[in-house]
């Protein structure tokens, strides 16, 4: 993809879907929020005051600390994390009774889910004993225990909190919501995990059975009301009922069990007639050069959706073809047809031209990044190599490398690519000891290689630990490996910029890569980013999308994600798919990446550059 029209698109952690958390995890309450959309919650990543200023506040009666509760389990439900953090951050937490504590890690649990923190929401969750709560806050611990063991991959733990949730539900529009999001949560995993494991028994065992079944549902040629007769007499009695199964069925076919073109009509209406409610509007290539490109993210974008709506109504997704009219004309028609938020464009020449030539009345997510250009609207979060760069640089000084060799092909993105190492790496205070570039068509660089690395001269008269900071495709790195590898010493390590990774590991190709580094998306590593949106997850649905293109599903993901961020991401940064997002100068996303070392032909992911 030339680097004229698109430099690789950028940023990504999970679940993130559920970002959106606490407006759902007000949705069985007794006085529900109103009229808020799932993408109107403005959640904010809490930030814990030192010592001091909390210590001030400590000594509170009960009463006192039950009404700091109180406000901020409010402010969780009108979508203020931020300020409920700061009331919880003025309570001492160790001189809460026990009832009251219970209280104080439930709301730090839907603070945490908030911000797509299973780990924390989890920890938090284990300490509480849900006999001390009231009914309403054992609606919320069982509400938000599912959604940390979904954020976390483990869907049946999440279905199995809600199954005790049902128990506690006596409103039967909260009940049929109820068996909605375990049938929806079950959807989301393979059907392989679906069929009869025998330490699985009683209820969940219906319930595994009866998804099954409903995955099949827009399949021609199924006997679905057959299955479904055989499945009520295997589980009489079950919750999910007949009235449940008939109101289920007449909805209509969700975007998982359709064909992709179906998804498509399905949400995107006919011109000029707005959608009840609004809608996200996305300008994506689906023809021209960057169709596959545009395929990926729309795959992203899709999966995160999906796995949002399974548990709360979401703004339906409306797809436009960014290739087929001018840029300005296609986004002022999306406003018109009731967009709230615009994603994309994905082209430079577009996002320059929508910049420059239109009045953005509604937030823009642009899909890559074009300097020196800016509106308040416009928001552009693409997967820069300035990230790429900066973390490379950031991540060679921090083992200790002061001095910098730089080796990028010839070509027009690789002398941009060469600027933005040595411009990182100059940030940092190290030196250049030199700059070359290297035809891609010539396989043996060795003479090249060799007079970069010896006709460098330091003004100690002794060498420096030094790194080797590499631009080079997949199959070019392949090729040069052999011969930087052998002047790989401790005294001089090589760092590759991402592009040289096809994103899936190949330990027999990549065996010649021996100790190189790079930092790349958390999405390539489970470790890193883990549940049903991670790329093991959605592996099966990604087929036909190039491992050149991969990387641009994670973006498509964390678009969807950070909608509900937009305004609060300069103040609280926000764990995604791509990587530590930020928000940074003109409004552009920066990124945070996780570095790896190759070990026996496969990366050895070791933290993230920060």
């Amino acid at each position: 993809m030339p680097d004229s029209k698109l430099v690789f698109i950028m940023p990504r952690r999970l679940l993130s879907c559920w970002i959106f958390a606490t407006l759902f995890l007000a949705a069985c309450a007794d006085n529900p929020v109103k009229n808020r959309t799932q993408l109107e919650v403005k959640t904010q990543t809490p930030r814990r005051p030192p010592a001091s200023e909390s210590v001030k506040t400590y000594g509170l009666a009960d009463n006192q600390r039950q009404q700091r509760l109180l406000k901020a389990d409010t402010l969780i439900q009108a979508g203020d994390t931020l300020a409920a953090r700061k009331e919880l951050d003025l309570i001492n937490e160790a001189e809460l009774p026990p009832e009251l504590r219970g209280k104080f890690n439930l709301l730090d649990a839907q603070i945490a889910l908030s911000m797509g923190d299973a780990e924390q929401a989890i920890k938090r969750l284990k300490m509480i004993r849900p006999g001390l709560l009231s009914a309403q806050d054992k609606i919320n611990y069982y509400q938000s225990l599912a959604f940390a063991n979904v954020l976390q991959g483990d869907v049946l733990q999440g279905v199995n909190a809600r199954l005790k949730l049902s128990n506690l539900l006596h409103n039967p529009q909260q009940q049929q919501a109820n068996i909605s999001a375990i049938v929806d949560m079950l959807s989301v995993l393979p059907e392989e995990t679906l069929q009869d494991r025998p330490e699985i028994a009683g209820e969940l065992s219906g319930w595994m059975s009866l998804a099954k079944i409903l995955k099949q549902r827009g399949q021609q040629g199924v006997n679905l009301a057959g299955q479904i007769r055989q499945w009520q007499q295997d589980f009489p009695g079950h919750a999910a009922n007949a009235e449940f199964l008939q109101a289920y069925l007449s909805m209509p076919v969700p975007p998982a069990a359709i064909e992709e073109s179906e998804v498509v009509d399905q949400t995107q209406p006919t011109a000029g007639q707005p959608i009840a409610g609004g809608m996200v509007a996305v300008l994506l290539p689906t023809s021209g050069a960057y169709a596959v490109a545009g395929k990926a993210i729309k795959a992203g974008l899709q999966a995160a959706y999906r796995l949002a709506a399974s548990a709360t109504p979401q703004l339906p997704l409306k797809f436009y073809d960014s290739d087929q009219n001018d840029i300005g004309s296609i986004y002022q028609q999306a406003v018109a047809d009731g967009a709230k938020y615009v994603i994309g464009p994905l082209v430079k020449e577009h996002i320059q031209s929508l910049a420059q030539n239109t009045l953005l009345s509604v937030p823009v997510l642009a899909l890559n990044h074009v300097e020196n250009i800016g509106q308040t609207h416009l928001y552009q979060f693409g997967l820069s190599p300035i990230d790429e760069a900066e973390a490379l640089a950031h991540k060679a000084q921090q083992e200790g490398r002061q001095s910098a060799l730089i080796l990028v092909p010839k070509t027009t993105q690789g002398d941009r690519i060469g600027n933005y190492l040595a411009a990182s790496w100059q940030s940092h205070g190290g030196t250049v000891a030199g700059v070359q570039s290297y035809d891609p068509r010539q396989h043996d660089i060795g003479a090249m290689l060799t007079q970069l690395i010896t006709s460098s001269s330091y003004p100690s008269g002794q060498t420096p630990p030094r790194a080797v900071l590499l631009s080079a495709n997949v199959d070019t790195a392949r090729e040069l490996a052999p011969q930087l590898k052998y002047h790989q010493s401790n005294d001089l390590a090589v760092y590759a910029m991402p592009n040289m990774y096809t994103g899936t590991p190949n330990p027999v190709q990549d065996a010649e890569l021996g100790l190189f580094s790079f930092c790349d998306i958390p999405w390539l590593f489970d470790s890193y980013y883990s549940g049903p949106l991670s790329q093991s997850a959605l592996q099966n649905s990604l087929q036909g999308i190039p491992d050149s293109s991969s990387r641009l599903v994670a973006l498509g993901i964390d678009a969807y994600n950070l909608l509900g961020h937009l305004d609060q991401l300069a103040a609280s940064p926000y764990n995604g798919a791509t990587g530590h997002l930020s928000l940074g100068q003109d409004n552009r996303i920066t990124r945070k990446l996780v570095c790896a070392q190759f070990k026996g032909g496969v990366p050895q992911p070791s933290g993230y550059a920060e």
